[in-house]
């Protein structure tokens, strides 16, 4: 049964075995990501992980327990300041647990009288906070060290003497150049009002230089705050930058002085701080010393040393029946306890004033590191934008002179084209002039039809067959005019005469294709049909009959008389000549027949003859008074049918 037993708790111990180093692996991981984000954190929240840190790493023995625990007490301090009424208890006591763990940690370390500072600061809160757990731990660490301190185990090194007298040179010292450091601090915030921020500089250096002597690093570190000011005003952020870290490096390096001092009192001391009081030797209550300044805590620890012994002479008298010196002594430490109580709290406000000056001076560096960063990234920026601006030109100006080469080309080619669109408009008006005048000279020479066929076909147009009626006109009697009349007025006579004859040609869509000295042909139907084209002949030849009877009425013209014959019949018309002379000419018998016929005017003694073919063509039939008379014409065999009209 014990076999079986022992085998379970084996197996249950393997089982177990895998969870609990998980349970310690999670643990150490969840340490290891409070430790990192650490830097993330803030207030109350950072300070519950600085005393969660602590207390892992002091169960470890790590060096890192008293660097967090430290942390946790200042961060503590700087929280859970007077004027912060409206924190918890609950809150409150994460400031007793920081205060109370690194008691611990100095007390293990054999720092006693540090692990005492620490040890009654949190028996203090404690008591405030009503937490009777801290207290009780509390008491019970400050009565062992007090019991080694009474027994001689550990020994309190005296530094007061060499803190008074550090303290004293410093006040002659200050003495002698307050002056000069107050006026230097006045000059230097009239010109920081008139915003002349580089001799304010100026000034508060001056200033800082004379406080270097006194050693008043508060002062110090005030005006070099001051100067960090005025540099980031003036956008030096780089300086200002470097002005803090050295400020920052400082403050840390003396706070690291004074740890390290405080670290070699401990209980090896070789000089024990003596202190007796013979019954001779009591003071009178008025020549109590008056405590100042406790800026050293060393000097802090006698004094309580000091105010305990009293306290024991006083009860020692007290069992002694002797209550006047009692009393007195009593007295006495009052005295001391109010002046202690009254320097601590001034030590803590001054201590206070100082990691508050610390933490402005560190934010300052970080403000003006991010001024840096945002003045290089800026710069970045700046160069970036300039060097796209720069691009940017230069795409530009070689566009634009990309578009002003074209925008050249193509002037000149426009110039160019301009010029020869000039020419040939010019040209063209020359040919449009031309061609105007060579159709009208070609209309004077040929009628308008046979102008518009030269120049629509040509004169290589073969020629053509068609049904045309043809005119002959002769003046009567002007061969014996002519003889009468100058060059100049046969001229002037024919164009009389002949004008308005041409003109009613063409008014009816006749063709004049000969003028001859007293007389001229017309085709009508050639080369283009009108219609009825013998009545059109008929009409015209009527009308030159009557308007040659008017202007000899009127006397427009010489007496003039004339003899027209017409004639119709299928004829040929085409250009007749040679490549250098051409000439539009209508050929065929009844040309001949129609010359024929107009001779017959004399004989017949009329003015107006037509031939049968002529007379069935007509779109109205005449009114015959008299019959065709059958007439033999020269050139045909079978006689001609004629009919006189006028």
């Amino acid at each position: 049964m014990k076999v079986y037993l022992h085998g379970f708790i084996l197996c249950l111990i393997i089982s177990l075995t895998p969870l609990f180093a998980l349970q310690v692996n999670a643990q150490n991981k969840s340490i290891e990501e409070t430790e990192a984000e650490l830097k993330n954190l803030y207030g109350l929240e950072k300070l519950k992980a600085l005393n969660r840190l602590t207390e892992h790493y002091q169960d470890a023995q790590n060096r890192k327990a008293i660097r967090f625990g430290r942390q946790a007490v200042i961060l503590g301090k700087n929280i859970f300041t007077e004027l912060n009424t409206s924190a918890s208890d609950k809150d409150k006591k994460e400031l007793v647990k920081a205060y109370f763990q690194l008691g611990e940690l100095l007390y293990d370390k054999g720092h006693f009288f540090q692990s005492r500072e620490q040890l009654q600061s949190a028996k203090s809160l404690a008591v405030v906070i009503d937490d009777e757990i801290y207290l009780y731990d509390t008491e019970d660490y400050l009565e062992d060290i007090q019991e080694m301190i009474e027994e001689g185990e550990i020994k309190e090194n005296i530094l007061n003497k060499a803190f008074r007298d550090v303290s004293l040179r410093k006040v002659v010292t200050g003495a002698t150049n307050d002056l000069k450091v107050q006026a230097e601090i006045r000059n230097a915030k009239t010109k920081a009002k008139k915003k002349d921020y580089e001799e304010a500089i100026a000034h508060y250096n001056k200033a800082i230089n004379f406080l270097k002597n006194t050693g008043d690093i508060v002062q110090i570190n005030e005006l070099q705050l001051n100067v960090a000011y005025l540099l980031d005003s003036l956008n030096k952020h780089a300086q200002a930058q470097a002005f803090l870290t050295e400020v920052v490096t400082e403050i840390e390096e003396q706070q690291n002085d004074v740890e390290s001092l405080y670290s070699e009192v401990d209980v090896e001391s070789k000089e024990p701080f003596n202190y007796t009081l013979e019954k001779q030797d009591l003071p009178e209550i008025a020549d109590v010393p008056a405590v100042t300044g406790f800026r050293n805590k060393e000097f802090q620890k006698s004094l309580r040393l000091e105010q305990e012994k009293i306290k024991g002479i006083s009860d020692r008298y007290a069992k002694q029946r002797d209550y006047e010196k009692s009393l007195a002594y009593y007295k006495m430490y009052q005295e001391l306890s109010q002046k202690m109580v009254e320097d601590s709290l001034k030590a803590a406000a001054e201590n206070m004033r100082r990691e508050n000056e610390m933490l402005l001076l560190k934010q300052q560096k970080k403000i003006a590191d991010l001024n840096v960063e945002a003045l290089a990234q800026e710069r970045e920026k700046q160069v970036r934008f300039r060097n796209t601006a720069i691009v940017v030109i230069l795409l530009v100006l070689l566009s634009t002179l990309v578009t002003f080469y074209f925008y050249m080309s193509k002037r000149r080619e426009h110039k160019k084209l301009s010029i020869a669109f000039r020419d040939l408009d010019n040209t063209k008006n020359k040919l449009e002039g031309a061609e105007e005048k060579i159709v009208k000279l070609l209309r004077q020479q040929v009628s308008g039809d046979v102008a518009m066929e030269l120049l629509t076909n040509g004169t290589n147009k073969p020629g053509g067959r068609c049904f045309v009626c043809i005119m002959f006109l002769d003046i009567r009697d002007f061969t014996p005019m002519a003889e009468k009349l100058s060059p100049e007025e046969i001229i002037d006579y024919q164009n009389n005469v002949f004008g308005f004859m041409i003109d009613i040609v063409q008014k009816y869509n006749g063709t004049i294709n000969q003028l001859l000295g007293d007389g001229f042909m017309a085709t009508f139907g050639a080369p283009v049909s009108h219609g009825n084209d013998c009545q059109n002949a008929f009409l015209a030849a009527k009308e030159i009959l009557h308007e040659v009877k008017e202007r000899n009425e009127a006397r427009l013209i010489p007496r003039t008389r004339v003899g027209i014959g017409l004639h119709a019949g299928h004829v040929v018309t085409g250009n007749v000549g040679n490549e250098k002379r051409k000439q539009y000419s209508v050929t065929g018998n009844p040309v001949i027949i129609a010359s024929r016929v107009e001779q017959l005017n004399k004989t017949y003694k009329s003015q107006l003859i037509i031939t049968e073919e002529v007379c069935t063509k007509l779109d109205q039939p005449l009114t015959l008074n008299q019959p065709f008379l059958e007439v033999e014409v020269k050139g045909r065999s079978n006689p001609v049918k004629i009919l006189k009209i006028a």
